[in-house]
């Protein structure tokens, strides 16, 4: 997948071990929440190891509960029940970023959700499969809320952006393209666009955006 300069991504195996202390606060959840948040912080010190960062710092968490990355450093991580991931770039290189990952869900899922999900779109009218269209566009607003969630500190329904799809050429990432439908704060109003990239493979979509 496509990066954002000086940026990397790794995926790790929920359940892989431990080789770190977890923060009390983790320590007193359940025992598959501790796996889910040691394999996303394990993903994400590799990822800043692979993009150069000097030492292999974990990232906390900081006061407003989000990652407490290394100052100069961006990130975002996700996770499904069986995979974690994480994406960090230097802040010289991108000003926002995002990633997700979803499992494909059922086409009973996918009917039952697509209502919010797709915010008004005709389910279908892409070409694609219901479970991968569905589970595409979650995984692009996902994506798209977790980059712009911690310059805006704004809560947002699936409504307030609308998904474009892309063709993409054998081989290629799919792209997608993301329009805001309501203002997200005075520097993101409505009608700025954004461009995810996904690949799709062992059941899941995983999305990262940039700008």
């Amino acid at each position: 997948m496509p990066l954002p300069p000086g940026g990397g991504l790794v995926f790790v195996r929920v359940g892989g071990g431990l080789a770190f202390d977890l923060p009390e606060v983790i320590r007193r959840c359940a025992p598959r929440r501790q796996a889910t948040f040691a394999a996303g912080r394990m993903a994400a010190r590799d990822a800043l190891r692979k993009a150069g960062h000097g030492g292999e710092p974990v990232p906390g968490i900081g006061g407003d509960g989000l990652p407490d990355w290394p100052a100069g450093w961006l990130g975002s991580i996700s996770h499904s029940d069986d995979i974690a991931a994480a994406l960090v770039a230097p802040d010289s290189g991108a000003q926002l970023l995002g990633l997700d990952v979803e499992r494909i869900v059922t086409p009973e899922v996918a009917a039952q959700i697509a209502p919010e999900v797709m915010s008004g779109l005709s389910l279908g009218r892409s070409g694609q499969p219901p479970e991968l269209e569905v589970t595409r566009t979650f995984s692009a607003k996902e994506a798209l809320y977790k980059a712009l969630y911690p310059l805006t500190r704004q809560f947002r329904d699936f409504s307030a952006a609308r998904v474009g799809w892309k063709r993409a050429g054998p081989g290629d990432p799919c792209r997608v393209r993301l329009t805001l439908t309501e203002d997200w704060g005075m520097d993101w109003p409505a009608g700025t666009t954004f461009e995810a990239v996904q690949r799709i493979a062992a059941g899941h979509v995983a999305t990262i955006l940039w700008r």
